[in-house]
């Protein structure tokens, strides 16, 4: 009795041991053979392979504009899509200035709702989009219980981290597949790997960006347009800056990754694989709490967020 009962384990466990290497080493795996063939054969500009602009959301600062930078230096002409024209303006003229390439300032801010994609459209679709990212977030100022958030503020949530995603995916699409080229790059977040108490929100809008992505991913395979998504721990803008200023020299501001250390590694994943973490830190982080039964895992992310539930928020 007892070997057939360690047999059907040890087959548990090799199963199981399977499953969390497929998930865990795919992408560095695929990182390794797209880098071997970036070497022997010759590869198209971004431009060429997708299209000429690439529009980011939420470019006036951190991730999204690391990303724009990323993909101006790989020539590619830039759509700067956020709220703060200022801002916008400033990182245009930098990046026209450093990489000589165009760009386009569109002013929008995705917590007005409906009406903003009406404008977004007039803007975009007369241009070969070649990337789409979705970058632009909305997070709380600290760990909050559900009933301590803003009446507003959970609508934003919704609207700026939601609806954005689906609604320029359904806006820029039906030209990608027309053309049949395409990429879009979809920033999810490390807290969609498990229910996150004190964060409860955001983190589920954020497990509604994975999925969405990866279905469309397969929607979309047979017209060549790629869709990736991207998960990131924490990374040091605004968002986090809480983080930063209320925990500086101690653990949890440690784990902060630079925006340009950051980008650096997920720019060099677009093209690669369908799903990154984008820095190597957090890939390990994500493995981790994959191992780990989800009560574990929401034990975890209960732990880090109710730590952040004092802290305030100081842009």
């Amino acid at each position: 009795m007892w070997p057939f009962v360690c047999a059907i384990l040890a087959l548990i466990g090799a199963y199981c041991s399977i499953c969390w290497l497929h998930e865990n080493l795919r992408t560095p795996v695929s990182l390794v053979l797209h880098g071997i063939a970036q070497l022997v054969l010759p590869q198209k500009p971004f431009s060429e392979k997708y299209g000429e602009w690439a529009v980011i959301t939420g470019a006036s600062d951190g991730i999204g504009k690391g990303y724009a930078e990323y993909l101006a230096g790989r020539r590619m002409n830039i759509v700067l899509v956020a709220r703060n024209e200022n801002k916008l303006n400033r990182v245009a003229e930098e990046i026209q200035r450093k990489y000589s390439v165009r760009t386009k300032v569109v002013v929008a801010d995705f917590a007005n709702g409906e009406a903003v994609y009406e404008h977004l459209a007039r803007e975009l679709l007369p241009l070969d989009v070649g990337i789409l990212v979705n970058n632009v977030g909305l997070s709380y100022d600290r760990g909050m219980c559900m009933e301590e958030l803003p009446k507003k503020l959970v609508w934003d949530l919704l609207t700026v981290n939601v609806a954005s995603v689906t609604m320029l995916c359904h806006l820029l699409v039906p030209a990608m597949k027309q053309r049949g080229r395409g990429l879009i790059i979809n920033i999810s977040s490390l807290s969609a790997s498990a229910p996150a108490p004190y964060l409860s929100v955001y983190a589920a809008a954020k497990v509604y960006v994975r999925n969405f992505s990866m279905a469309l991913r397969e929607e979309l395979r047979p017209h060549r347009v790629e869709v990736q998504t991207v998960l990131p721990g924490f990374v040091r803008t605004n968002m986090t800056a809480f983080v930063a200023s209320e925990y500086d020299g101690k653990a949890a501001s440690k784990q902060l990754v630079r925006v340009d250390d950051y980008v650096r590694y997920a720019g060099f994943t677009i093209g690669k694989t369908d799903r990154t973490c984008g820095y190597w830190w957090h890939g390990l982080q994500y493995a981790g709490l994959k191992l780990v039964p989800e009560f574990v895992r929401v034990f975890v992310l209960q732990t880090i967020y109710s730590h952040l539930r004092g802290a305030k928020k100081n842009v």
